[in-house]
């Protein structure tokens, strides 16, 4: 069933009710010279929130001049900011704000350190949120062997054609790096971004963003930013789902730094075939002695493998997983055990095999190929299935785009104008799924009538 988009005013009562404007506001310290500032900072988030979702500042300029929309913007925001522990309130009859007056402000937004203050507290603030809507509630979170959708967050990176084509003689994007994908070159900045969302409508939230300072470190970057949600996560994130970025490096990173289970296909050869790795003999004692069973990773499945009466080594359907362990070592790290019912004439047993590199292995290549959740069981399908949402996730903020360009110049500029369009995202999910939503929107639709 397709579902409508917001309306501008459910867009303007979501984002103004939404307390995550106010808690990120509080964040940005006061100028230290010149006189105060008219607009306190959360209204110039939520400004450039209500921005990006209209489509731009020029768009959201014209609304505010042939419409009561400022008045409106003024009394919800009050509103929520007398509620909330650290807002500030301002004058009912405060100068409305243009779109060349919030460009000073996101530019100042824009410095180094404050833009990195920002993604931050903005990684924080929408944690909580999360949980909020029920989301990265650790017990909802699953077992290691049965991970939970609304705790199993997941990310992407997408690329941003920068606002200028870069033709001879015109003006260029100095910040456009040149990206390699599998289907060409692209030009502009990446970015990536992790979420979390439950089945319903308008329960995604967005949980951090950053920028991919260097041509093929994304996977790096995703596991960093992976780190800085997990801190204020902790045990409310059962699994990460990524694309083929991540390799075993980042496989073995994540398990035994964060104690995390990664949903990810595993990388086949050349000519997209499953790859084989073999994982050792493991023994079982039988009434007619000692059976010995070789088992392999086939595509990320665990198989027994024989010699026919050819020699030819076949590999048997992928066998049924029995549990997935987690031990604690010294120095807060994690070690992980994967059990396999082999299937036997003589009695089955459960192999425990480890998806850790071994010894020797510099190349992480059973971490990069092994995985605790077979590719075969329904349940991978449902995880993975979460990616796809990430590729929806780029679209829809795209959609706000002309043209399919980034809409402002410079990479600082960009991440903050995805970190509005999170903000937009986040205050909607809140909206519609937070503890006495559905009375909050009857309130509003009565004030508006």
């Amino acid at each position: 069933m397709r579902h409508r988009p917001p309306t501008a005013d459910t867009l303007l009562d979501a984002l103004l009710a939404c307390p995550l404007v106010h808690t990120l506001g509080a964040a940005v310290p006061d100028r230290r010279a010149g006189r105060p500032a008219r607009h306190p900072a959360a209204i110039h988030l939520a400004w450039a929130a209500l921005a990006r979702g209209i489509g731009s500042g020029n768009r959201l300029d014209a609304e505010i001049a042939r419409s009561a929309l400022w008045e409106r913007f003024i009394a919800r925001y009050n509103t929520t900011a007398a509620a909330h522990p650290e807002g500030r309130t301002v004058p009912d009859h405060l100068d409305r704000l243009y779109a060349d007056t919030h460009r000073h402000t996101r530019d100042r937004f824009c410095g180094d350190d404050m833009l990195e203050l920002l993604c931050s507290e903005f990684i924080a603030a929408s944690v909580d949120l999360a949980r909020d809507v029920g989301l990265l509630l650790s017990a909802r979170a699953g077992s290691r062997t049965r991970p939970g959708s609304t705790c199993s967050i997941y990310g992407d990176g997408t690329i941003l054609r920068p606002i200028y084509r870069g033709e001879a003689g015109h003006r260029v994007d100095p910040d456009a790096l040149v990206h390699h994908r599998h289907d060409g070159v692209v030009v502009g900045t990446k970015l990536i971004h992790f979420a979390v969302r439950g089945p319903e409508p308008h329960r995604r939230v967005m949980l951090a963003i950053d920028r991919v300072a260097d041509p093929g470190r994304e996977a790096d970057c995703s596991v960093e930013l992976v780190r800085r949600i997990h801190t204020h996560a902790s045990d409310g994130i059962a699994a990460v789902i990524y694309d083929g970025a991540f390799r075993g490096t980042h496989h073995n990173e994540l398990m035994t730094d964060l104690g995390i289970v990664v949903i990810n296909k595993p990388h086949g050869t050349r000519s997209k075939k499953p790859r084989t790795l073999p994982l050792g003999t493991w023994s079982h004692d039988t009434a007619a002695g000692t059976c010995d069973h070789t088992l392999v990773s086939y595509g990320g499945d665990v198989c027994d493998a024989t010699l026919d009466d050819t020699g030819k080594t076949t590999l048997s359907e992928p066998l049924e997983r029995a549990q997935v362990r987690r031990y604690e070592r010294p120095g807060d790290r994690y070690r992980f055990s994967l059990g396999i019912k082999v299937r036997c004439a003589a009695g089955d047993f459960t192999a425990w095999i480890s998806p850790h590199p071994g010894p020797g292995d510099t190349t992480a290549g059973r971490a990069d190929q092994l995985r605790l959740v077979s590719p075969h069981e329904p349940l991978f399908a449902e995880l993975y299935g979460l990616r796809n949402d990430s590729e929806a996730i780029n679209a829809n903020y795209k959609s706000t785009h002309v043209y399919d360009r980034a809409p402002v110049l410079g990479w600082r500029r960009q991440l903050f104008d995805l970190l509005a369009w999170s903000i937009l995202n986040n205050s909607i999910a809140w909206w519609h799924h937070a503890p006495d939503a559905a009375a909050r929107r009857v309130g509003a639709a009565q004030n508006a009538a």
